[in-house]
């Protein structure tokens, strides 16, 4: 939902949300000389911290516009499916999604003001919360290690799975999150060279490297991360995946 009329009903008429209100577009008109608004209405809802946010009708759920191309929904999920959700969209647009404790989200945009961390009812499946980092908490945890002893196990020796071709498996996912770069490694020479599948520039197979990934920086400054919930797939449906997310299908 965008500017609408004023006289013009909405859904959010005969059962609003907690927290709902209308912006009004006369007031906004004056105060930061917007004409093009006045005589319109903007559906917003307040969170318990102070933090409103423009709130779209669904059918059955509501979505809530976090930021940039964040958009999340009010009810119908819970942290970590939210988690998945979110994650989908900071891929696609370089942004950072984190689990913070059972039930709270952090996402984290491009710039310095698309930082916010989102509570939720998990057994309700309800947003509940949307505030601003204090400042004590911006800087996030420290970034886990990259190949720890367990992932470098898991990676047959480099060149080993020639013979399988794309059915070899990523056993672990590198991206910047502040970048659009993701990497996809599925052997290991066991000391610093991988071989995989690289999403940067282009979407190519090749062998990367991880001092090199241990030196990149993306747009914020933020180091390469490993995806701790990156199940093992193989490259052939990665590069599928990642061919649909580029619109190459």
């Amino acid at each position: 939902m965008s500017w609408i009329k004023k006289e013009q009903p909405t859904a959010f008429d005969a059962n609003p949300p907690e927290g709902f209100f209308y912006l009004d577009g006369d007031v906004l008109a004056v105060l930061a000389r917007a004409q093009w608004v006045k005589g319109d209405k903007l559906a917003m809802l307040a969170f318990p911290s102070g933090e409103e946010c423009q709130i779209w009708a669904g059918s059955q759920h509501h979505t809530i516009h976090i930021f940039g191309e964040m958009d999340l929904r009010l009810t119908g999920d819970d942290r970590d499916s939210a988690f998945q959700h979110a994650n989908d969209i900071a891929e696609q647009c370089g942004y950072l999604a984190l689990k913070q404790g059972e039930n709270q989200l952090e996402v984290i945009g491009n710039d310095t003001d698309d930082h916010v961390i989102i509570t939720y009812d998990n057994q309700q499946k309800r947003m509940t919360n949307i505030q601003r980092p204090t400042p004590e908490k911006q800087q996030t945890a420290p970034a886990p290690e990259l190949l720890p002893d367990d992932i470098r196990q898991k990676l047959p020796p480099l060149y080993s799975q020639e013979h399988v071709g794309l059915d070899a498996k990523a056993q672990v996912k590198f991206f910047t999150p502040d970048a659009n770069w993701t990497w996809y490694a599925s052997e290991f020479d066991g000391q610093d060279l991988f071989f995989g599948l690289v999403d940067g520039l282009e979407l190519e197979l090749g062998v990367f490297s991880l001092a090199e990934l241990k030196q990149i920086r993306g747009g914020l400054g933020l180091p390469v991360e490993r995806d701790l919930y990156f199940e093992p797939q193989s490259l052939a449906d990665i590069l599928k995946a990642r061919r649909r997310l580029r619109g190459e299908d």
